[in-house]
């Protein structure tokens, strides 16, 4: 089947991880099997995501929104967590899994996938640097006060070590929590928890987070080797991430 509605379908489809031209077929065929009734109603659901589902301003994990937040449970004002240790991790099921096993109860830092070393922009550089004023803003002491690092000097900083050719256009404000009267985490005690799958592109990954925040003199700690190299943080079980936290370094 080769019309251009269908080929353009097939081009959405094969944005979503692990889906191929073959898999995108299969589900616009069997979409074809669907009732009118059954389309719409998935057609309108996808419709209405933007409504419903966000990713957190600061942690970029997904969350269901109810009252128009920008900001998740596990970094809001009420939140129960660990402010001293955010864990950064690859995707939403790494956090899934995580929290699934019980053994972990920091905040987190989604990148939204690994670093694709031929690549200068993209999606996961922009969240490291979008990690590097959350540390600089957000935990720079009690009272919530800036880094002493100028936010000139940071933008340069991190337009060098990213290789990039100009200095970051726009940034977020990071400083959410302490306007709503949240505790900022002293940066001397603050952990960042490098939990990304132990692939070459991780360890890249990791490496070029490491580089990022040298200058703020933070804490960085990774996952211990009970980790099998080559093995995707999602599909760990609870003993394997318990020893590979416990033991971190």
């Amino acid at each position: 089947m080769g019309s251009d509605f269908f080929n353009h379908l097939r081009k959405l489809l094969e944005k979503l991880p692990g889906i191929g031209p073959r898999q995108a077929n299969r589900f616009l065929w069997a979409l074809l099997d669907f009732t009118d009734d059954e389309q719409n109603e998935l057609s309108n659901a996808i419709a209405e995501i933007p409504k419903h589902l966000k990713r957190c301003n600061i942690c970029f994990r997904a969350f269901s929104v109810k009252n128009g937040e920008k900001i998740c449970s596990f970094c809001g004002l009420n939140s129960k967590r660990d402010k001293n240790k955010i864990m950064v991790l690859e995707k939403d099921s790494d956090l899934l899994n995580m929290e699934r096993a019980g053994v972990y109860d920091g905040l987190y830092h989604i990148l939204g996938g690994m670093i694709d070393p031929l690549e200068e922009k993209g999606l996961v550089r922009e969240r490291i640097k979008k990690l590097f004023e959350r540390v600089n803003t957000e935990h720079s002491g009690k009272n919530g006060r800036l880094n002493t690092m100028p936010k000139a000097q940071v933008l340069q900083d991190l337009a060098q070590r990213d290789g990039a050719s100009r200095a970051i256009s726009q940034q977020r404000d990071m400083r959410v929590l302490a306007k709503s009267g949240a505790e900022a985490s002293d940066i001397a005690s603050l952990e960042i928890i490098l939990a990304l799958s132990p692939t070459k592109l991780g360890e890249f990954t990791s490496n070029y987070i490491t580089r990022v925040l040298e200058p703020l003199k933070v804490k960085i700690t990774r996952l211990a080797r009970g980790l099998s190299t080559g093995i995707e943080l999602e599909y760990a079980d609870e003993m394997t991430l318990r020893n590979a936290l416990d033991n971190r370094r």
